[in-house]
């Protein structure tokens, strides 16, 4: 279902809170995982197995869909709003933001930046999470559910991949 109070409008450059603070959620969740990459937490040299290729296949995948719903969203489609607050909550927070636990603050492996992505994936996550549902309420705006269930499938089809992968 589509709604005006969602959509971004090409007439002005205000954009809607949702959509605001989903690029921020991505930024801090990209910014995770090439931190991850960067650090050596998976070892890309040689022939991958398959879960690292699933892995990185997934990751791509999701930035992929994220931008989708942002498009879908700003045009004023509730499913795309549900599906970036989803990839908020699951992606974001829980498998970028979440790792914290394992590697605290002050974590010495790409220190600073390394923290500053945790939190900043955990807090725009969780807020992208609680904004889109008040949006998709306050619009009155009932979303489909395909653009939601692909979000779900492509980040826990990830995460069980990621699961299985080898730290080195």
């Amino acid at each position: 279902m589509r709604s005006e109070k969602l959509a971004w409008s090409v007439r002005s450059w205000r954009m809607p809170l949702w959509l605001v603070i989903g690029i921020a959620a991505m930024f801090f969740s990209a910014m995770h995982i090439v931190i991850d990459f960067g650090v050596g937490l998976f070892d890309l040299h040689g022939s991958l197995s398959p879960t690292e290729t699933s892995t990185l296949i997934g990751v791509a995948a999701i930035q992929v869909w994220w931008a989708v719903s942002f498009m879908a969203g700003a045009q004023g489609d509730g499913g795309g709003v549900a599906s970036a607050g989803i990839l908020g909550f699951i992606w974001a927070a829980m498998t970028n933001g979440f790792p914290i636990v394992y590697c605290p603050p002050v974590c010495e492996e790409a220190a600073p930046l390394s923290d500053v992505a945790h939190v900043g994936s955990i807090v725009f996550g969780l807020l992208l999470a609680l904004v889109a549902i008040w949006s998709l309420w306050r619009a009155r705006v009932r979303p489909g559910w395909v653009m939601p269930a692909v979000a779900i499938a492509l980040a826990l089809v990830t995460v069980v991949s990621l699961a299985n992968t080898p730290i080195t």
